[in-house]
């Protein structure tokens, strides 16, 4: 995923490893921290959560005690704010030595305050994550499963895992699928990754919506100890400045029918600008190295199971 990041957005911050890189790590002085902290470390930009048997006054005291020294607002200007803006490209990392092949491919995705902000959640759940041996191992006829995603999957013996991912942040978000397979299927790999975001433009089953939409309930129910809670928070507090209860997730994906996840599909995918990375054993396509090439596979065209990329 750290090269999937690279490849979307490139020589931006978010671009870059999250451990950094060995060379910058090594330069790294004391007044290089002093500066960061002064910078970022500031009341304004600093959110505390408590959940459990928590008494509000007695946290409000331990924060003033802990937190009290934290200037209100920081006078140094903070660094990397520009605006991370999504690159459709390819990035190739060949491995003849690897056994097996890392497939991402990622579209440009709403982020934490767009109004497609929870349906690109709902969708998430539709496409799920998959593991050969839960997944397709103990079924007769892997096209009975209502999922699009794993339906496909079961149909290539040595694709073992698949991961459906959606990353929003303050201002952009990305939204892909991470495909882990033999390298056979490598070029298969790419094809799923924008086949079926591409096909739900066209066509998407009410049982699939109808199924994503009570995972989604079930998680939100699931959310209990104080951890979770915290984790759920937090972010909502930096992205939204508010809490959200789980009562107004649950209703703002309640509406959401077939015919809604289509039109959302199709407005984000059909034709649109994926990125592809490929890790691993990929002479299958990195000889072919033409965007062009991969990005056809982004028409409504895809639906040709006899399609450039998937055979």
């Amino acid at each position: 995923m750290e090269n999937v990041y690279y490849n979307v957005f490139r020589d931006h911050m978010m671009g870059q490893p999250i451990l950094g890189d060995i060379d910058n790590i090594r330069r790294i002085t004391r007044d290089m921290v002093v500066d960061f902290h002064a910078r970022n470390y500031f009341g304004e930009n600093v959110v505390v959560v408590g959940a459990g048997n928590v008494h509000h006054q007695q946290l409000v005291d331990l924060v003033e005690q802990h937190f009290s020294s934290l200037p209100r607002r920081s006078s140094l200007k903070m660094h990397n704010l520009e605006k991370a803006v999504f690159n459709p490209g390819l990035l190739m990392i060949r491995d003849d030595e690897m056994y097996n092949s890392s497939i991402g491919v990622f579209y440009d995705a709403p982020s934490w305050k767009h109004e497609d902000f929870y349906s690109f959640l709902l969708l998430q759940r539709m496409i799920g994550s998959y593991e050969i041996n839960q997944n397709s191992g103990h079924l007769n006829d892997v096209s009975k499963q209502y999922n699009a995603m794993h339906s496909l999957l079961g149909e290539y013996p040595d694709i073992t895992r698949a991961e459906c991912l959606f990353s929003p942040y303050s201002d952009c978000g990305i939204f892909g699928n991470w495909f882990f397979g033999n390298e056979v299927f490598t070029r298969p790999m790419n094809w799923l990754g924008c086949a079926i975001p591409t096909n739900y433009g066209e066509y998407v089953t009410e049982v699939e919506v109808v199924r994503a939409r009570n995972v989604f309930w079930g998680e939100l129910m699931g959310i209990q100890s104080a951890s979770d809670v915290m984790q759920q928070i937090g972010p909502q507090m930096l992205y939204l400045n508010r809490r959200v209860p789980r009562s107004e997730m649950a209703k703002r994906v309640s509406h959401v029918d077939a015919d809604f996840m289509r039109q959302l599909c199709y407005k984000w995918f059909y034709d649109a600008e994926p990125s592809f990375t490929n890790w691993g054993p990929i002479q299958d396509t990195s000889s072919v190295g033409s965007y062009k090439y991969f990005k056809v596979n982004t028409m409504n065209t895809v639906s040709n199971l006899h399609h450039s990329l998937s055979t």
